[in-house]
């Protein structure tokens, strides 16, 4: 277990190095019209939306980031805290560590909240029951599971499964067994296509894109390799994938009316607002979090919160869109 707390305590540390960061949600050439009048008031503008069902405030949600780690205990106790005082959804960092070893429960944080996911690699479904899992997660104080594909990080990972393989038929089993809802969510490459439409016909309760322009894991686990891969193949396996418009139309076709959360580079929050005006119902950031934690503490952190809150509403109401479903609607309208 020690090397899998090592493992976690390096992540922390290479997510704050710059050639981490992605080139961001790539959403640029999407154009919001724009109410110069404000017609929506700040009291009118309703920003309320649901995960699996659970009722959230604002669209927004703490994406996976840490756990396993005497180092995530205060940031993941700070993050729970804001996520309750502001109707926010969060998702834990993998909850193997914690499996393995119940004392490294509280660096998950400690405090209610009441859209809280844990998260576990689809790779260790085959390792773990779904019983054991969910009685984990219930532990933690989560009302569901988020299970993250990651094959391109498996394979360029020291640690990792370099033959990574999801068995379709094993995910279908361990879901219809799982006695809470199940995400899906991939890590930095995105999800749509046919993956999209297979995973759509799996009874979950929603999908996360995790897109290009995100936190690279691939070069935080390259930074980490001891066989070193060249740059230029670096490069390539980064550029695999779904950018983030593609990935929220392709997954709200497969999912029909069912949660689905944008991330993948999300810098500020008119890419929030844009997102959801592409289709998401909400958002997930996870890495500038960290970013701010590091060098502002809790203080900081929810500053920063609040600033995404009130920016994200102003920008939506600039919209002229009194909710989601108006929202939803506007870029089908003439500017």
């Amino acid at each position: 277990m020690q090397s899998i707390e090592k493992r976690k305590a390096a992540h922390l540390a290479l997510c704050l190095d710059s050639a981490s960061r992605g080139t961001g949600a790539g959403l640029d050439h999407i154009h919001l019209p724009y109410d110069a009048l404000f017609e929506v008031s700040d009291e009118d503008l309703d920003t309320r939306t649901r995960i699996a069902g659970i009722p959230l405030r604002f669209p927004l949600m703490f994406g996976a980031i840490t756990g396993g780690t005497a180092l995530a205990t205060d940031f993941n106790t700070t993050l729970r805290k804001l996520a309750q005082k502001h109707g926010l959804a969060m998702c834990l960092g993998s909850i193997r560590a914690c499996i393995e070893d119940d004392s490294l429960d509280i660096t998950y944080g400690t405090g209610q909240v009441d859209a809280l996911f844990a998260n576990l690699g689809v790779n260790e479904i085959s390792r773990y029951s779904a019983d054991l899992v969910a009685r984990k997660c219930q532990k933690l104080g989560c009302a569901g599971l988020c299970l993250h594909l990651n094959g391109l990080q498996e394979f360029v990972q020291n640690e990792g499964n370099h033959s990574f393989s999801c068995h379709f038929d094993a995910l279908l089993r361990f879901i219809e067994s799982f006695p809470m809802p199940v995400l899906i969510k991939e890590v930095g490459s995105g999800l749509g296509g046919m993956c999209a439409n297979r995973l759509g016909s799996l009874p979950i309760a929603g999908l996360e894109t995790a897109s290009l322009g995100g936190t690279s894991w691939i070069r935080i686990e390259a930074s980490r390799r001891q066989s070193p891969i060249s740059a230029a193949n670096v490069n390539a396996l980064n550029a695999i994938g779904y950018t983030l418009e593609a990935a929220i139309r392709d997954c709200r076709n497969a999912l029909g009316d069912r949660t689905l959360i944008a991330s993948g580079g999300i810098s500020h929050a008119l890419d929030l607002v844009k997102s959801l005006a592409l289709g998401a119902d909400l958002v997930a950031i996870a890495q500038p979090l960290y970013r701010v934690y590091h060098d502002n503490e809790a203080a900081g952190l929810e500053s920063f919160v609040q600033e995404w809150i009130d920016i994200g509403r102003l920008i939506w109401r600039s919209t002229g869109c009194a909710n989601l479903q108006a929202l939803r609607s506007c870029l089908t309208k003439p500017a």
